[in-house]
């Protein structure tokens, strides 16, 4: 039974040690609102910093269906905490919806995003609403097989 329990105890210590954290971002620090895929997000939630970076980069996912399009951001803002929001039928240049807004399974309530930039290779803009504020996101999509971004 020691030997399990020790066996254990070197695994758990082994994990812990394997995730990866990025100390040279401060999860404290709004990132700049950029619109050149830099795989940023951050927001104010009840004018707290929320921000990703530090324990993973934000993902984009492509839900649409029909003629409806639907771009679910999550974003890891803590060890074991994402942000997630889901964006109605966002055109770069406009103003969308965006419902189904959750941190640690709290709803935060739904608002309005203006998109900056919504290509093959980006999707970028800024949001608030429920209990958000100053929130923005730039976030590379990969949503085209190029390696890099193209020269503008």
């Amino acid at each position: 039974m020691k030997i399990l329990y020790s066996l254990f105890l070197i695994l758990l210590s082994a994990w812990l040690v394997s995730c990866e954290e990025d100390k040279s971002v401060d999860p404290t620090l709004m990132p700049e609102a950029t619109m050149e895929g830099a795989n940023t997000f951050g927001c104010l939630i009840d004018g707290w910093v929320y921000a990703s970076g530090r324990f993973g980069l934000p993902q984009v996912k492509d839900e649409s269906s029909g003629s409806e399009s639907r771009f679910v951001l999550t974003a890891p803002v803590g060890t074991f905490e994402a942000v997630s929001l889901t964006f109605l039928n966002p055109v770069a240049g406009q103003e969308c919806d965006y419902t189904a807004v959750t941190s640690g399974g709290e709803d935060l309530g739904a608002g309005r995003a203006s998109i900056s930039r919504r290509d093959g290779f980006v999707f970028s803009g800024t949001f608030a609403g429920g209990r958000i504020s100053e929130g923005r996101f730039d976030v590379r999509t990969g949503w085209d097989s190029a390696e890099e971004l193209p020269v503008e």
